[in-house]
C-alpha cells in the first residue's frame, strides 16, 4: 500500500450537504481518503484511535455543531500532546471577528469561510486540500520538533 492511499483527511461537520460537497471535492483528487464526524465528541475519539488516528493528516473542522463544538475541539487537539502538530484547518459559516481570534488563539492553522456558492465552495476544499497534502510538508516527515 503507497503512502497516498494511507492518508486520510477527517471532516468533523454536522451537515450532510456540505459533507458530501467535501467528500466529492476530496475523492476526485485522488490524494486521500476521507473520515467523518458528525460532531466533536466522536471526531476526537478518532483522532484518539491507535488503529485509525495515525493516518489522519488533516483535520477539517466546522465550528457550529450540537454539543461539542468546533472552538472545543480545536482547543482539546491542540493541547493534546500526541495531536497537537497535526493541521486543523477550520471550514465555517462564522466570519464573527470573535470566532476568528479565538480560533487563532487555540492554533488553529488556518481559517476558511464556506462560501454559498457551490463551485466557489469545492474551489475553496481545493485549495485547501491542495495546500496541505501537496504543496506543504507534513509533520509525519520523521524530524523532530
Amino acid at each position: 500500500m503507497d503512502m497516498q492511499s494511507k492518508r486520510t483527511i477527517l471532516c468533523i461537520e454536522d451537515s450532510d450537504e456540505d459533507y458530501e460537497t467535501i467528500e466529492r471535492v476530496v475523492l476526485q483528487t485522488g490524494l486521500a481518503k476521507i473520515a467523518r464526524s458528525i460532531n466533536g465528541t466522536q471526531g476526537l475519539q478518532l483522532l484518539r484511535d491507535k488503529e485509525r488516528g495515525h493516518s489522519i493528516e488533516l483535520v477539517l473542522l466546522d465550528l457550529n455543531m450540537p454539543g461539542l463544538d468546533g472552538r472545543d475541539v480545536l482547543r482539546e487537539i491542540k493541547t493534546d500532546e500526541d495531536l497537537r502538530l497535526k493541521p486543523v484547518v477550520v471550514f465555517t459559516t462564522s466570519s464573527n471577528p470573535r470566532d476568528i481570534q479565538c480560533c487563532y488563539r487555540y492554533g488553529v492553522n488556518s481559517y476558511h469561510l464556506k462560501p454559498i456558492d457551490l463551485h466557489d465552495f469545492e474551489a475553496v476544499v481545493q485549495t485547501i486540500i491542495d495546500y496541505w497534502l501537496n504543496k506543504s510538508i507534513s509533520f509525519r516527515t520523521g524530524v523532530d520538533v
